[in-house]
């Protein structure tokens, strides 16, 4: 019973790939809104959205849970997903997008570091090389052999996956106090405060105004499926599997992203892209099956 959190359900993990799934969906949507709203904007006009379903549709299940002892603790893990967003944009920004896929990917590192100074969870000889395993193959997905140069947009790239990492971490320790819906919507709410005063600071609301109708119905998608359905997933699995898990199942979104990317922008995955999906696949079915911890 001691490593039943390790041991990864069926259920639970795959709740964590249909996220994953959903998030691949949505990143060729987030390129099509984004071309017209401004990213800080549509971020927070997202999460707003995002809090007001919660609410609309758990507000009874979620108000009784805000409880002012956990109101510490959602602040902290609301603050690392709304840096994981930031962080994210200006990579993107000043970086090559393939880069800063790998870069972001890099979580899956991150967490079991984190998990050994946070939770005292010592990392598994096996399943580093899992990790190690679905880094190479992640490299060979996003970066297609390329070579990288790190500069400010590869530091910021880094900044979100460490930031991604301390929320999994976080969420994964106090999820089962708070609950996974008034944590999501915890989350939401923080994530759109945050949002909209970097709007304020480096965006032009009148630029709204020049929003498509594609643009306006890609940010519902996105608040819907990509905040509302996909957190309440990963809270719930996260009640069940280790963050470790978690982050390493996250490798499949770039898998997902390419799949989506090549129906909605055209867009092809090379052969070395496709090698890095089988190594990532390989590397998801080992980790479901072994503990991320040593005993």
């Amino acid at each position: 019973m001691s490593d039943k959190k390790e041991r990864t359900p069926v259920f639970y993990g795959s709740l964590v790939i249909l996220q994953c799934l959903i998030w691949g969906i949505g990143n060729p949507i987030t390129k099509i809104s984004v071309e017209t709203i401004p990213p800080f904007s549509c971020m927070g006009i997202r999460f707003t959205l995002a809090f007001a379903l919660f609410m609309l549709a758990f507000g009874r299940q979620i108000i009784p849970q805000f409880k002012k002892e956990y109101l510490a603790n959602c602040i902290v893990i609301g603050l690392f997903t709304a840096a994981s967003f930031i962080f994210s944009t200006f990579a993107l920004h000043l970086a090559d997008a393939t880069v800063v896929g790998f870069l972001l990917a890099f979580s899956v590192v991150f967490t079991p570091i984190l998990s050994f100074f946070i939770l005292r969870q010592t990392i598994s000889r096996r399943f580093a090389l899992i990790i190690f395993m679905v880094v190479v193959g992640l490299y060979f997905l996003c970066a297609n052999g390329g070579k990288f140069t790190f500069g400010a947009g590869e530091l910021l790239a880094l900044l979100s996956a460490l930031s991604g990492a301390g929320m999994l971490i976080y969420s994964s320790k106090h999820v089962t106090a708070i609950g996974p819906l008034a944590l999501s919507a915890a989350q939401a709410a923080i994530t759109a405060i945050v949002s909209f005063l970097f709007a304020v600071v480096f965006e032009d609301i009148k630029d709204l105004g020049q929003a498509s109708p594609e643009g306006w119905a890609s940010v519902v998608y996105l608040a819907v499926a990509c905040t509302c359905i996909a957190y309440i997933l990963q809270n719930i699995a996260l009640r069940k599997v280790s963050a470790t898990f978690v982050s390493l199942a996250f490798c499949t979104e770039p898998v997902f992203t390419a799949i989506a990317s090549f129906f909605i922008l055209g867009e092809r995955l090379s052969l070395a892209g496709l090698a890095g999906a089988v190594l990532i696949a390989i590397g998801i079915t080992l980790a479901s099956v072994m503990p991320s911890s040593e005993e």
